[in-house]
Formats: C-alpha cells, sequence, structure tokens
C-alpha cells in the first residue's frame, strides 16, 4: 500500500530557549528532516500515491503546485528515483493591480553576481526542479482554476504514445495521500503523550496533512486539538469542507472515522498578503527562531504557523508545532533577509 521514501520517525525536540521567552512548553515534530531533495511532509503522501502509481504500472506522474512549489519538487525527486518521469504545472506568479494591498512580485534572472530582485524564481525549488530535469509547464492562474480539465489535455499527448499517466493533486491533498499522516499521528503517539499536549499546530495549505492528523488521531482515540495555520487567500469555510470531504474517502483505506465540524480548527488571520508572500512580522520570526533554536522556517508555510501559533495558543500551555519544512523556498526570497 506504501513505498518506505521518508527518513522516518523524525525527531521531536523541546524549543527550551522560546519556551521560556514565550512562557508555554514548545516542542517541534521535525518533518523538514524526512529526507533531503524530497524534505518535508509531502513525502509522507508521496510513499502512498507513488506507490497508488507503481501498482498500476504507470510511466508518468502529473502533478501541480506554485512556482517554487516543494510539494512538486518532492514529487520530481521521487518520480525520478522510481524511475517515473514527472510532469509539473506550475502556476504563474499573479499579476498585482496598482491598487492592490498585495506588494508585486517581481521575477527575475540572476546575471553572474547581479544582486536578487524580489522573487528570483530561478532558484530554490525551480532550480531543483530543473537539475532533476522535470518537465516544466507553466499555467496561467485561470488554467490553474481548471487544473484538472488542464491534465486532461495533456494526458491525451502522452496516451497517443502509448504511456500512461498518473496524477496526483495539489500538495498531494486526497484521502490516499492523506493516509500519509495518519501514520505521521501514530509515529507521535509513540514519541510522546499527547494527553499531556493541549494542541498541535500545523499549516493548512492544501489541507492533507490536516485531514491525515486529525483523523489519525480520533482513530486512534486520542481528543488533542489539531489546530491549522491558513496560509493561503482561500477561506478557512472552504478547507473545512475540503477537510471533511479527505477524511470520509478514507474509509476506503482502513480508516473509518467520524469527524465533527466543530473539531475541524483553522485560522485565516496569519496568511499575510497573499499566498507566498510573508510579512515583516513572519520574517521576524524566521530569524528569530533560527538565532534563538537554530530551526530554519520557510516563508511561504512554517513561518506564517509559527507566528500563529504563537499568537493563539495561551500562555503555559504545552503545544506540537509539525515543521512541513520548505527549506529551498527560503532562498527564492534570500534579499528579503539579506539586501536591505
Amino acid at each position: 500500500m506504501k513505498l518506505t521514501l521518508a527518513k522516518i520517525p523524525t525527531p521531536i525536540e523541546y524549543l527550551s530557549r522560546l519556551s521560556r521567552e514565550y512562557n508555554k512548553e514548545i516542542y517541534v515534530k521535525r518533518d523538514d528532516m524526512t529526507e533531503l531533495v524530497s524534505s518535508g511532509n509531502k513525502i509522507r503522501k508521496l510513499e502512498f500515491l507513488l506507490a497508488d502509481a507503481l501498482r498500476k504500472r504507470c510511466d508518468i506522474v502529473f502533478t501541480c503546485g506554485g512556482i517554487q512549489s516543494n510539494h512538486a519538487r518532492a514529487t520530481a525527486h521521487l518520480s525520478i528515483k522510481l524511475g517515473l518521469k514527472p510532469v509539473l504545472f506550475l502556476r504563474q506568479p499573479q499579476a498585482m493591480d496598482k491598487n492592490s494591498q498585495v506588494p508585486k512580485v517581481e521575477v527575475k534572472t540572476l546575471k553572474g553576481n547581479e544582486p536578487m530582485g524580489a522573487y528570483n524564481q530561478d532558484n530554490g525549488n525551480l532550480l531543483i526542479d530543473k537539475l532533476l530535469g522535470a518537465e516544466l509547464i507553466t499555467v496561467t492562474v485561470d488554467q490553474y482554476e481548471n487544473i484538472d480539465q488542464v491534465y486532461e489535455e495533456h494526458k491525451k499527448d502522452y496516451e497517443r504514445k502509448g504511456l500512461k499517466v498518473y496524477t496526483i493533486p495539489e500538495g498531494g491533498s486526497n484521502s490516499l495521500g492523506a493516509m500519509g499522516y495518519v501514520y505521521a499521528a501514530a509515529e507521535i503517539i509513540s514519541q510522546v503523550d499527547l494527553d499531556e499536549f493541549d494542541a498541535i499546530y500545523c499549516a493548512v495549505g492544501s489541507g492533507g496533512t490536516y485531514a491525515g492528523l486529525i483523523a489519525g488521531l480520533r482513530y486512534m482515540g486520542y481528543k488533542t486539538k489539531v489546530i491549522g495555520i491558513n496560509v493561503t487567500k482561500t477561506s478557512s469555510q472552504r478547507f473545512v469542507e475540503k477537510i471533511e470531504q479527505i477524511v470520509k474517502g478514507m474509509k476506503d483505506f482502513g480508516i473509518d472515522v467520524r469527524i465533527e465540524k466543530k473539531e475541524i480548527e483553522i485560522i485565516d488571520d496569519f496568511s499575510g498578503p497573499a499566498y507566498a508572500i510573508p510579512t515583516e512580522s513572519d520574517l521576524d520570526y524566521i530569524k528569530h527562531v533560527a538565532s534563538n533554536e537554530g530551526i530554519i522556517l520557510d516563508p511561504v508555510y512554517t513561518a506564517k504557523t509559527f507566528r500563529g501559533m504563537i499568537e493563539t495558543s495561551k500562555k503555559g500551555q504545552k503545544i506540537l508545532f509539525i515543521h512541513t519544512g520548505g527549506l529551498f523556498g527560503l532562498f527564492a526570497q534570500a534579499d528579503k533577509f539579506i539586501w536591505k
């Protein structure tokens, strides 16, 4: 049913200095250490999804994400290792009109020693995608809204060549992919006494990690709160509905559990000006956590989530932060830290 690709179990570490500073017990599940090139939370989902692709004797793997997608990078790397050809459909940065409150994203390519622009797209995850030899197809924001249709159009071209295509949704977030975090929940239970924790916090970008965690915990009889920090401009209500559907579909894989709508806690207030655009506070948290604990957060997911956790949890609480990775994405926004 699954492949063994991740380097697990990942450790859980106590952040002693930040715990003293914020007057709460802060632990971090280091899923940024699941692998090197495939590091982060996506590899746990891909252990199930790519096993399915191999079982169905597919040749090509389609997936999608933003231009600096962690999921696309992990999918490309693991597909190559398994002898599959990755095709990545990457969403172009959305153009902002002059009245928008969202900072304009400047796309720039480095030439020699020239300082980077606001968002060096040729660095970070995209650089890894290119090194791996993944086929890259850029799509507009409008096309991305109908990605299944785009998949179908390209799928026909491969099928005419006698090749079989396996499609993976954004973030690997369907019922099968979310099984990766059911297993992660069991791993956490084996490492700590969850009954002592007030809450688990994780980023919500496509919903699969959250769905797997809460389904796994409830299936194994734990009532620990799972709180998701929404890092997108999709409303929390949309995510609640999606998570419900993912959990419902997990019945097909042996996880038959009922999750009440009120149990799904998604907080909208920390997404910043746009997806993948950090606030100054997010950047400050990245620097502060790195310089105090040696933990590197990323500007797209974990910095926003960590800030949300610190600012919404109560003093004295014992909390577990799921570090979902994203290190490569830092390099595409390095000027925010260096050239100031």
